[in-house]
């Protein structure tokens, strides 16, 4: 197997990790933002009414991050049998404080010293044996102590410098990351770069940094709200009638969160729309870092704005962004002649 292909097999064990990571990160981001709404910040601190107890729930599943990541890139690499090492040993990881990188790592040692495991020969009458007693034993005693012997300390310097460059992170660098953040949750919109910025943002969630969490959330609701003003913009001129009733789709998607409600216009032209859906979120998310604003909440774009540190600013960032990816869309249809699909009646 070449390098090229060796890493692209890699990325696709990631992106099945964060895949399987993603309803957990949003039930327990969800749980936590409840609990601080309405609790207030006493909520981090305490257990003695709901709102604390509801936080617990939330912060509980935000701690689960690192085992499932390396459960399940081991499942994608191994199957099955690298499941128990994984679990076990992501746990051990979050509890040495290597945090998402550790998990990814662990994962990948897990899924591959699995894979080679199951080259030993035994005899066919030991096969079950093999599958259930000795492949889980001797791959988490290996890679469990080469984890907390040989690659745990390093990996946990490398989350705590992380943590701390994320949550100090202010002029430049964050413009800059959250213009590259924006950029990636739009670019395929849940596909795997969709997905890498998603889960980057969710660990600076949960470590902190609410700079590089709030650019990624405020991505998600750019890409389809932008292309409902665009259909509004642009009517019937550029935009056939099911892409303008596909605009109003995308508004209510977009309001809830969800970036799919894009995926309809990108598909049907690419050249177009996902340049614009990029540049416009991008502009947005870098605009709002510029502004200094940011929100502590796991909710999305036009949801969270009641909850971030300057509301007005928040909504111009979003509002510009929007903006720019309609103008920009519709600018490159009307200068390269397009014109909408005709519907069969």
């Amino acid at each position: 197997m070449s390098w090229k292909n060796g890493a692209k097999k890699l990325a696709e064990h990631f992106q099945t990790g964060v895949s399987y990571m993603i309803p957990l990160v949003t039930a327990a981001g969800l749980l936590t933002s409840v609990a601080v709404i309405f609790g207030g910040q006493n909520a981090w601190n305490q257990t003695s009414n709901i709102w604390g107890n509801i936080r617990l729930l939330g912060q509980t599943g935000l701690g689960f991050i690192p085992v499932i990541i390396a459960a399940y890139v081991a499942f994608s690499i191994a199957d099955r049998p690298g499941l128990a090492p994984a679990f076990i040993l992501g746990l051990v990881a979050s509890n040495m404080g290597t945090g998402f990188l550790g998990g990814m790592l662990v994962g990948v040692m897990v899924g591959y010293t699995v894979q080679l495991l199951k080259k030993i020969k035994v005899p066919s009458r030991l096969t079950a044996v093999k599958s259930l007693i000795i492949i889980p034993f001797l791959c988490t005693l290996i890679i469990g102590l080469v984890l907390i012997y040989i690659v745990g300390s390093p990996i946990k310097v490398m989350t705590v410098s992380l943590t701390a460059w994320l949550k100090g992170m202010s002029g430049t660098n964050a413009v800059l990351l959250a213009g590259i953040l924006g950029a990636m949750m739009a670019f395929d919109m849940g596909g795997p770069i969709n997905k890498i910025a998603y889960a980057f943002g969710m660990a600076a969630f949960t470590s902190g940094g609410y700079q590089a969490s709030t650019a990624m959330l405020m991505a998600i609701g750019i890409p389809p709200l932008g292309m409902f003003v665009a259909t509004l913009l642009g009517g019937k001129k550029l935009y056939s009638d099911s892409e303008i009733e596909n605009g109003r789709s995308a508004a209510i998607m977009g309001f809830v969160g969800i970036t799919e409600g894009a995926i309809p216009f990108a598909v049907a032209d690419p050249i177009r729309v996902i340049p614009s859906i990029m540049v416009g979120t991008s502009v947005g998310c870098s605009l709002n870092a510029l502004f200094g604003t940011s929100q502590k909440t796991a909710l999305s774009t036009l949801m969270a704005i009641p909850f971030s540190s300057d509301w007005i600013l928040y909504s111009v960032a979003i509002l510009i962004g929007v903006l720019v990816v309609a103008l920009m869309v519709n600018f490159l249809k009307l200068v390269t002649h397009h014109k909408p699909a005709v519907e069969e009646a």
